[in-house]
């Protein structure tokens, strides 16, 4: 098996906390869903479009890294880890005056966007978001096994976190439709974002004193 059961489930456990983390792409996705439901859907889609941009492009890199030396695979383990946990105290205590700067700006969009329009800020919102770029390159290969084919790890890692965050947004958007009054709540956001930062840190914690993937074979036996 290519992965095992354990290792895709601590992945998505991992992804599902950087989900329901508040950042960026909450208030991204929260902004068009305020609009109307068919903006929040084409949002949501162009901020995965913005990952899977990530994906391919950590991608190339972590595989080289892992290919190369067992060494730096742990060591890029511990700074995944690290960096899980920095994310779990920043999100704990930035998270009440981040909500009030997005709540002042939610009162300045424009009611209708087009959808091309939409697609592509969120795009570009989610690809110039360096936070993003360091949770891929970080945390994605404390989940590679070397010796095993890590192209294709690297490709299904991507793609459950990407199918994992459709669904999400899905239930995000229409959630904001009908609680929005309750969402844009500070206080309300800033309850969720001291739960999603604690569960981060937990997560983070776990990681770190987890054993290491067996070296199973030469690393250079992974295409």
């Amino acid at each position: 098996m290519l992965l095992s059961v354990e290792t895709i489930l601590v992945f998505l456990g991992v992804c599902t906390i950087a989900y329901l983390t508040p950042g960026p792409d909450w208030f991204v996705v929260m902004r068009h869903s305020a609009s109307a439901r068919r903006s929040g859907i084409v949002s949501a889609l162009g901020v995965q479009a913005g990952l899977s941009a990530h994906m391919v492009a950590a991608s190339l890199g972590v595989t080289a890294v892992v290919l190369a030396s067992a060494t730096a695979f742990s060591i890029l383990k511990y700074a995944g880890a690290a960096y899980l946990i920095f994310l779990g105290f920043q999100s704990l205590w930035g998270s009440r005056k981040a909500a009030e700067q997005v709540h002042d700006n939610l009162k300045e969009v424009e009611p209708r966007d087009r959808r091309s329009g939409v697609f592509w800020k969120s795009f570009t919102a989610n690809v110039l978001n360096p936070q993003a770029a360091m949770f891929f390159v970080a945390v994605l290969p404390q989940f590679i096994t070397p010796g095993q084919n890590v192209v294709a790890q690297i490709l299904l890692l991507g793609v459950l976190d990407i199918l994992l965050g459709v669904v999400w947004w899905m239930g995000f958007v229409y959630g904001v439709v009908l609680f929005k009054k309750m969402l844009g709540q500070a206080r309300f956001r800033t309850l969720t974002a001291r739960i999603s930062g604690s569960l981060l840190i937990i997560f983070g914690a776990v990681l770190m004193f987890l054993d290491p993937p067996r070296q199973a074979g030469a690393l250079s036996a992974g295409r």
